[in-house]
C-alpha cells in the first residue's frame, strides 16, 4: 500500500537513484528474501552511482572537449613516438594533483589534440574541472572581455580550473596585448593549476610565435618548467585513416 507514495516522496525529494532501485527491486521475485539493511545499501549505492554519473556529465559538459577521447583508445604504434609508460604515469592524474603542466609537440595531424583531449577526459574521470579552448580564440575573447570590463572575472573563472587545454599554441601569432593576458593566465595558474598545451612547433620554437620576448621569457618559463613532454611523430593520422578507408572500400568492391 506504501509502495507508491514512497516513489512518489523519493522523485519529489531528488532521490530518483533511490526510487529506480526500489523499482527494480519490486521485480525481484526473491527479494523479500534479502535483510532491510541489504535492500537500503542497494537503494544508496544505486543513488551514489546516479549522483556521480551526474555530476561526471556535469564536468565534460563544462569541459566541452573537442574531442571525444579516452586514454584506452590511444595509439601506441611506435611510429608515433608516444610512450606508453608516460602514458600510463598521467593516465594516474599525479601530474594534476602535483599541478603540473603537460606540452604536446608534432606536426600537423599526427594527433595531438587527441592526446590532449584524452588526458584532459581523464582528468574528468577523476573529479578534476577541465576546459578546453583554442588559444588564439580565448586570447580573443580575453581581449574582448577587457574592453566590456569583465576581464576579470574571466580570468578567476580560468585561474579556478584544474586542467586548463589550450590547443594550437602558435597557429597564429601571439601579439604584445595578447601575451599580457597570456602572462596573467601563466601566473595565476603556475603551481597551482595544470595546464595542458599542444602546438605544431617544437617548444624551443614557442618564442618566436611571440611578439615581445621580455614577455616570452615569463611565460615560457611559467610553462615549461615543470611540464611533462609529449613528442609525437609519423604520419597524419587522418591521412592513415583515410588510406585504411580507401582499402575496406576497394576489398568490399
Amino acid at each position: 500500500m506504501l509502495t507508491h507514495p514512497t516513489l512518489s516522496k523519493l522523485e519529489q525529494m531528488r532521490l530518483s537513484g533511490m526510487a529506480t532501485a526500489l523499482r527494480n527491486q519490486l521485480e525481484m521475485p526473491d527479494i523479500e528474501a534479502m535483510s532491510f539493511m541489504d535492500r537500503l545499501g542497494l537503494m544508496v549505492d544505486h543513488e551514489e552511482a546516479v549522483r556521480e554519473d551526474r555530476r561526471l556529465a556535469r564536468r565534460l559538459k563544462m569541459a566541452k572537449l573537442r574531442l571525444q577521447a579516452c586514454m584506452a583508445n590511444l595509439d601506441y604504434r611506435p611510429s608515433r613516438g608516444l610512450d606508453k609508460r608516460l602514458m600510463l604515469h598521467l593516465a594516474s592524474c599525479q601530474w594534476v594533483r602535483r599541478r603540473q603542466n603537460v606540452l604536446i609537440t608534432g606536426p600537423t595531424g599526427v594527433g595531438k589534440s587527441y592526446v590532449a583531449c584524452a588526458l584532459a577526459h581523464k582528468a574528468c574521470l577523476e573529479n578534476f574541472r577541465v576546459r578546453y579552448h583554442r588559444l588564439h580564440r580565448l586570447l580573443e575573447t580575453l581581449q574582448l572581455a577587457r574592453e566590456e570590463r569583465t576581464h576579470l572575472r574571466l580570468l578567476k573563472q580560468l585561474a579556478r580550473t584544474d586542467v586548463l587545454l589550450l590547443d594550437d599554441w602558435g597557429l597564429h601569432g601571439i601579439s604584445r596585448a595578447q601575451q599580457r593576458d597570456l602572462m596573467e593566465l601563466a601566473d595565476d595558474r603556475y603551481t597551482l593549476r595544470s595546464t595542458i598545451v599542444t602546438s605544431q612547433y617544437p617548444i624551443d620554437k614557442w618564442h618566436q610565435t611571440m611578439e615581445d620576448p621580455t614577455l616570452a621569457d615569463a611565460i615560457l618559463d611559467r610553462l615549461v618548467n615543470n611540464a611533462h613532454r609529449i613528442q609525437l611523430t609519423g604520419d597524419s593520422m587522418r591521412k592513415v585513416q583515410g588510406e585504411q578507408e580507401l582499402i575496406i572500400k576497394s576489398t568490399k568492391s
